[in-house]
């Protein structure tokens, strides 16, 4: 005589649904930590960046003059040494959360690479390093240029109005990247903007 067991045979089922569950909830929670993880360096990074904005606008505020002969030909900015400021900012280390030396994080010091315009051209608007003259006295709207040939107040941001800003670009490599489907790398801007002081000279 067969007997017949009362207890359930469902177990293996349910050792699956919660093996199911448990994956799920695995993947939520790395996906939480990776996005922490990244959303942290992002932060520090741009705060580095921002520090280094910061630095060449501070000492572009300086204006120097042009002599030709011994007269002044014009009153402008030192834009190589502003450039020059900003990536040294963070000093000599190749390591960090902000990269300055490597802005578009490829290995390769952003100095060296003299054929690309993006690392030379400091007036390019898609240069991770960009420095403008601006004018105005609204320094939330603001146009090109302010160079002059005069001493004084003809650059100072009370007067006509001057200003120096400084952009700064780095592409961030994600730690985690989410899926195939989106990029690998995103763009941080971040820029700092200071009235030029005419009264001092370089």
């Amino acid at each position: 005589m067969r007997r017949h067991s009362h207890q359930p045979r469902r177990q293996p089922r349910a050792r699956g649904q919660a093996l199911v569950e448990l994956a799920l909830a695995g993947t939520l929670l790395f996906l939480l930590l990776a996005a922490a993880v990244d959303l942290g360096l992002i932060f520090f990074t741009l705060q580095g960046m921002r520090v280094a904005a910061q630095e060449g606008a501070t000492f572009g505020s300086y204006p120097v003059q042009i002599l030709q002969n011994g007269q002044l030909q014009r009153v402008d900015l030192n834009y190589a040494e502003i450039v020059r400021r900003v990536r040294n900012a963070g000093g000599n280390q190749t390591t960090g959360f902000a990269n300055l030396r490597d802005l578009d994080n490829n290995g390769v010091f952003d100095e060296l690479e003299t054929g690309r315009p993006v690392h030379t051209n400091w007036a390019r608007s898609d240069a991770y390093i960009q420095v403008e003259l601006l004018k105005g006295l609204n320094p939330n709207s603001l146009t090109p240029t302010c160079a002059t040939d005069r001493r004084g107040e003809d650059m100072q941001a009370g007067g006509t109005g001057c200003w120096v800003r400084v952009t700064v670009r780095s592409d961030y490599q994600f730690l985690f990247p989410l899926a195939p489907s989106f990029a690998n790398t995103v763009r941080l801007e971040t820029r700092s903007i200071m009235p030029i002081r005419s009264s001092y000279y370089n």
